[in-house]
């Protein structure tokens, strides 16, 4: 990778698949290497059978401009999945520095008020770490089986982050609205400060990222000029809607770790990152796992 001026400010590490053993390894190494944070994704089931489709397709992004039905994405891994919150909480609890992000939750299918409980927790019991990725959920089957109806989830996921900023405010609050209604409750009696990062690729997504987050991640993986185009978008809404002041930042997912592969995001202006931590592409042990995280910590110099 040449010198240049602009450097990665944070490189952090989207975590799938890993038992309790190898975690720990991997946070242990991480925090020492020099990556920012963990990032751990979340889906609930696997269903057998599935014709949904992963909204970062590239299939499906051809038949939807061909304007034909879209083909099922691939299976998911056939592999244990953990949930994210438990994961977080082993994460918090052997390191000291390492942020601990979802990428993303699925909230609609949540409570909000039961999320606002557990991310507070999480937030206070790692001293302010979590990095909260928000998004709308694309597995259908995975709606159907817990009883919440797929199509009702963005605007679900819109009330929701609703909820959760008024709960991270601290303090008392109600709330009336489409999915969720209660009088005055209280679940934290202080602020807390949690970044919101809303996950998605679609004009809803960039909407909602300009409306509600504090920053913004791409779904599956964006080229450069995909990236470039997402974040385009935002900041027009995020000027049409008169906070083009508000701090934000972008965490671009590019797929890979090759460092030569950083060039033209680092190019564009984006200078954080979520890279692979090589858990559920390939069967690698976990030396070779960690390997893999020490070669790339020196060849994107991180410190």
């Amino acid at each position: 990778m040449r010198s240049r001026s602009v450097k990665l400010k944070t490189c952090g590490l989207l975590a799938y698949n890993y038992g309790r053993e190898e975690l720990l390894e991997l946070a242990h190494h991480a925090e020492r290497l020099g990556y920012d944070a963990i990032w751990f994704g979340e889906h609930y089931l696997i269903p057998q059978t599935s014709t949904s489709v992963h909204p970062a397709s590239a299939v499906a992004a051809i038949h939807r401009n061909a304007g034909q039905a879209p083909a099922p994405t691939h299976k998911l891994p056939d592999t244990p999945i953990y949930d994210p919150w438990t994961q977080a909480g082993l994460v918090a609890a052997v390191t000291s520095r390492l942020k601990i992000g979802t990428a993303v939750c699925v909230v609609p299918i949540n409570n909000p008020l039961l999320l606002a409980r557990q991310t507070i927790t999480l937030h206070d019991m790692s001293a302010g770490r979590l990095m909260f990725g928000a998004g709308a959920g694309w597995l259908k089957e995975e709606f159907d089986a817990v009883g919440v109806p797929f199509e009702e989830r963005g605007s679900r996921l819109d009330e929701s982050l609703e909820i959760l900023r008024k709960a991270w405010a601290g303090g008392y609050f109600e709330h009336r609205g489409r999915h969720h209604a209660f009088a005055p409750i209280r679940i934290s009696p202080t602020p807390a400060r949690i970044p919101l990062i809303c996950g998605g690729n679609s004009p809803r997504a960039v909407r909602r990222a300009a409306a509600f987050g504090d920053a913004w991640m791409n779904s599956g993986d964006a080229t450069p000029q995909q990236a470039i185009e997402v974040r385009a978008a935002i900041e027009a809404a995020r000027k049409a809607q008169g906070g083009e002041a508000r701090p934000f930042d972008y965490y671009v997912r590019p797929g890979g770790a090759d460092p030569e592969m950083f060039e033209a995001y680092l190019d564009a202006g984006f200078e954080n990152f979520v890279i692979s931590s090589w858990a559920s592409r390939s069967p690698l042990s976990l030396a070779d796992k960690l390997k893999n995280l020490e070669d790339t910590a020196r060849k994107l110099r991180l410190s």
